[in-house]
């Protein structure tokens, strides 16, 4: 699955700040304890008033669903709320769709899965098999790679798989493998990966799965950035082409239907961030208390998992963590002295924080970027998505910084220099 870990990245990445207001809140289940319910409600809406999440949250126990509620819109231009059927993109996971089809496709004889695959799609020139395709064992990489060294060519399963068929150096999840895997089961069954997924669907109760289909009630994904050189704004992802995502990115389901298409036998904690397709989830399903917790999300923000994390945490009567509002906040302006400083971002880059004039800067190139404090050691950049929080070792001494990916959470960069 898709992380977001570049500490590059996380500099330049754009916040979402369009302004949303909470929903109220619905108690819809009888199993969890209201306390509980009230402080997953709790947590939810406080990344709702951050602008980072907007969807649907499921929480199952033993297969009874003990949470189901819904926070913000589905379609924010038309003022369309979520619903039982209101479905998402749901990335990565459509490869447990794909993979279940093609091994119901073995279990019946259609092929062997030590067959190789030139066998049944004789274009493609490659020595791997379908077992190898199904547990990402062709050293292929992945479409957006291949993607960025032939920006002239447009994509097709067929011709990027002979173009780079195994020259990765290291065995990564390939999403062209898995669109290979869909070609084969359009060449095996004579109909469309959208029929399959419907013969799917019709077999193992699932009732709002699908590929592509008209008059959907599929959630808008939103991007939040400064798209048009006018501020950062709200505004429509770019869709996807159903070419690249097909059967292995390219399902969109709803959390009811995701309960059943997670096997209850496997451990899984699956966490997918869209690039540019402004969807995201987390799904976390334990075997050992048989508890499954899935968060579905029209916003492009890699905050799905941390909100997860808490959920699992309130479920078991532990401490959880709120993220903090990006507000400002009355800090003693003598602490800011105690943050400036070189940081070591990589061996080729630095982070310099500066003291002045009762503020406290990082500094980006030429430009000096104020930063806001949320807290005693946390501050926030206003016009990107960025945000820091200062550590002290045993001494007391400033050692490091935490570069927050999401709000609680990120990578640690030390300090060399005072």
């Amino acid at each position: 699955m898709k992380r977001i870990t570049n500490k590059i990245f996380y500099i330049s990445i754009l916040m979402f700040s369009f302004i949303s207001c909470k929903t109220d809140t619905k108690l819809i289940n009888e199993y969890l304890e209201k306390p509980k319910t009230d402080k997953i409600n709790n947590l939810a809406n406080r990344y709702l008033e951050l602008n980072r999440f907007s969807g649907v949250i499921l929480v199952t126990k033993n297969g009874n669903i003990i949470y189901n509620n819904s926070f913000g819109l589905a379609d924010y231009e038309n003022k369309r709320p979520f619903s039982g059927i209101t479905t998402f993109k749901i990335g990565g996971i459509t490869e447990l769709v794909t993979a279940s089809i093609i091994r119901n496709m073995a279990d019946n004889d259609k092929f062997k899965l030590s067959d190789k695959i030139s066998k049944y799609i004789p274009e493609i020139k490659a020595d791997f098999t379908i077992d190898n395709l199904l547990n990402h064992k062709t050293y292929l990489p992945n479409i957006k790679t291949i993607k960025e060294q032939n920006t002239e060519l447009d994509y097709s399963t067929i011709g990027f798989a002979n173009l780079v068929t195994q020259t990765s150096e290291s065995i990564d999840r390939s999403d062209l493998g898995y669109n290979i895997l869909g070609l084969l089961i359009e060449r095996i069954s004579g109909t469309s990966f959208q029929k399959n997924i419907q013969n799917y669907c019709t077999k193992t109760g699932i009732e709002n799965t699908y590929f592509q289909k008209q008059d959907t009630s599929l959630a808008v994904g939103y991007l939040y950035s400064n798209y048009r050189g006018k501020g950062d704004e709200l505004h429509k992802s770019p869709n996807y082409d159903l070419n690249i995502t097909f059967s292995s990115n390219g399902l969109k389901s709803t959390a009811n239907d995701l309960m059943k298409i997670i096997n209850p036998n496997n451990e899984l904690d699956f966490y997918d961030y869209l690039e540019n397709d402004g969807f995201s989830y987390s799904i976390q399903n334990h075997t050992k208390n048989q508890t499954t917790i899935i968060i579905l999300s029209n916003r492009r923000h890699p905050v799905a998992k941390e909100i997860s994390t808490g959920i699992n945490q309130i479920l078991h009567g532990k401490e959880y963590r709120l993220p903090l509002l990006r507000k400002p906040f009355e800090i003693d302006k003598k602490l800011l002295k105690d943050y400036s400083g070189t940081y070591a971002l990589n061996q080729n880059m630095n982070i310099d924080i500066l003291s002045k004039n009762d503020s406290l800067f990082v500094l980006m190139g030429p430009n000096k970027v104020h930063l806001i404090p949320q807290s005693a050691n946390q501050f926030y950049m206003e016009q990107t998505d960025a945000s820091m929080r200062f550590l002290r070792d045993s001494t007391n001494l400033v050692n490091e910084i935490v570069l927050l990916n999401g709000f609680l959470d990120g990578d640690k960069v030390n300090r060399i220099k005072k």
